[in-house]
């Protein structure tokens, strides 16, 4: 059984748009700490600042860590458990309120256990290092934000080599941010009329406005802050990003910028989905139900939507013990996409705790038509325990495994052999390729009467059509298992030569096959080395090699 999608593929081309894509969105985590109760000037707002920071980030899609009056131990834990979180496509954010200092231009972030100390060495030693921070996060996520209202007069600085202010960090590491709530070597205050910093107020409330870029986050707090201190406090940033990072993407989705904000969105639904994050990944998929994109990328949305509600609503039961309910809806949910393995074992489970033994076996028998060969073997040795309660578990074990569904069935809602011209120009306004070296390639393979004519317009936007037919796979059925193997077909190159002569019915044969029945005669040969005969009566006349080259169109003159 084999499934192709004949849809023309150039190499140039197919690598020019990989390189284009978007990359991958991974999860956003953020460590943050507010530090009051300090010994020595203790502070009102930290804990509150970071409270803020907490809930503004939550909004905005990140898992949170919140650590409030943290002692040194308490921040390196804390620290440890942040970087174990990170992956490659991840985004990573340390936000600190509290007390923080220099000591001989190194950066340190004050402990509430902070005690007094005689050396510099000992108070490097009883502080939260900056540099370990930066560290730790060099080429660990996809990218890192560092925020630190840690600027606050601070009465530990007590010598020249304690100084008040944070430094400006020292080689800070790729794709970094880091901001300060005022300027190296600045101080502010702690704002004791409020219930907030200046800064931290400023920067909470304005990272939950929709469509801000990190800068542009950062340039609206910086203006604010400055405003509302009377120019006391400037806030600085230091970034090495080479992509804008959104808080919240644009509410319209940057329609008027980026035509691939729905493909993106879909595409952090999937993650979401993988990850059993069912409000957030049923609320994208909803931006792209609204954006109205059209073609197989609204109807993919438009049909994963209620699945995921029942996937959503399912877990609500089953975290309440309602396992009758929670089984209903994970066997919707089934129902909506039979693949989803991980939802039928969970309506399986459901139905086994609430003793509904001839439920259970039906999400079997579904799991054994649609599970993969893992999923079946463990389906199998369940119903090999059942058989001895339900007869009808060790009939379904004797049937044997049901044959897989049809390779349409398997992939649907793909349509393989029918490119999606609407996805394909929505990327290639946000990546334009510069067609005119296929333009060429092609004039090359059907050369015009000399002088060339200048493409139409209708001509030129025809080549750019089949340009964006991108996909060329083969799907093909594994003998051992089960389960499928995609691979890609390799695709054949071809040159041309044409053979100039004596006009006349000459035939030219290749591979035992005549290609041309007269001379002159243009061909279109596979790349490689051939030998080029001229045969009469059983004679060889000449013999000439020939090399075949990719695209290339070479003229060969025929002797009588």
């Amino acid at each position: 059984m084999k499934l192709l999608t004949k849809l023309i593929l150039l190499p140039a081309l197919a690598a020019a748009l990989l390189a284009a894509a978007p990359q991958e969105e991974g999860k956003r985590v953020a460590l943050i700490i507010g530090n009051n109760s300090y010994s020595i000037s203790p502070l009102q707002n930290a804990v509150n600042d970071a409270r803020a920071m907490d809930k503004a980030l939550r909004d905005a899609g990140f898992k949170t860590i919140l650590k409030e009056n943290a002692s040194k131990a308490d921040m390196e834990e804390a620290l440890a458990d942040f970087v174990a979180q990170l992956g490659p496509d991840d985004t990573a954010l340390f936000f600190y309120a509290g007390h923080g200092l220099q000591i001989e231009n190194e950066n340190f972030l004050v402990p509430v256990d902070f005690e007094a100390a005689d050396t510099v060495i000992r108070a490097k030693l009883r502080c939260f290092s900056m540099s370990l921070l930066i560290d730790m996060l060099k080429n660990r996520p996809k990218r890192s934000i560092v925020i630190l209202d840690a600027c606050r007069s601070n009465p530990v600085a007590t010598s020249n080599a304690l100084q008040g202010g944070l430094a400006q960090p020292q080689n800070p590491g790729k794709e970094m941010y880091i901001a300060f709530s005022t300027g190296p070597g600045q101080v502010a205050a702690d704002n004791p009329n409020g219930r907030n910093s200046w800064f931290s107020e400023a920067l909470s409330e304005t990272v939950a406005q929709p469509g801000l870029t990190l800068e542009d986050v950062l340039t609206r707090v910086r203006a604010r802050v400055s405003n509302e201190t009377e120019g006391r406090q400037l806030p600085w940033s230091l970034s090495s990003l080479t992509t804008k990072f959104y808080f919240h993407p644009p509410l319209n989705g940057g329609a008027e910028t980026d035509s691939t904000a729905a493909e993106r969105w879909m595409e952090e639904a999937r993650r979401r989905e993988q990850r059993e994050e069912w409000p957030e990944a049923i609320e994208l998929v909803n931006r792209v139900i609204a954006r109205k994109p059209g073609g197989t990328l609204e109807a993919t949305a438009t049909a994963k939507l209620p699945y995921l509600e029942a996937r959503r609503d399912a877990q609500v039961k089953f975290d309440a013990s309602d396992f009758a309910a929670a089984a209903q809806l994970y066997e919707k949910a089934v129902k909506l996409d039979p693949f989803a393995s991980d939802a039928a074992f969970q309506g399986l489970n459901s139905y086994l705790v609430n003793d509904q033994l001839p439920e259970a076996l039906r999400m079997i028998h579904d799991i054994r038509i649609h599970g993969t060969s893992a999923s079946i073997a463990k389906v199998n040795a369940m119903l090999d325990q059942l058989a001895v309660v339900l007869p009808a578990a060790g009939a379904e074990l004797k049937a044997g495994i049901p044959q897989p569904p049809p390779i349409d069935e398997v992939f649907g809602g793909y349509h393989f052999g029918t490119p999606d011209y609407a996805a394909a120009g929505r990327f290639l306004q946000t990546a334009p390729v510069d067609v005119s070296k296929w333009v060429k390639e092609v004039n090359a393979a059907n050369p015009p009467p000399a002088p060339p004519p200048i493409l139409t317009a209708e001509q030129t936007a025809a080549i750019s059509q089949v340009l964006k037919d991108v996909l060329h796979l083969e799907v093909v059925p594994s003998t051992e298992t089960r389960d499928i193997l995609i691979r890609k077909l390799p695709t054949q190159e071809y040159g041309f030569v044409q053979l100039d002569g004596p006009q006349g019915n000459t035939p030219v044969v290749f591979d035992g096959k005549t290609i041309a029945q007269q001379m002159p005669a243009k061909l279109q040969l596979p790349v490689g080395k051939y030998s080029l005969r001229s045969v009469k009566d059983g004679q060889v006349l000449f013999e000439l090699p020939l090399e075949v080259k990719p695209m290339a169109n070479q003229v060969v003159t025929v002797k009588q």
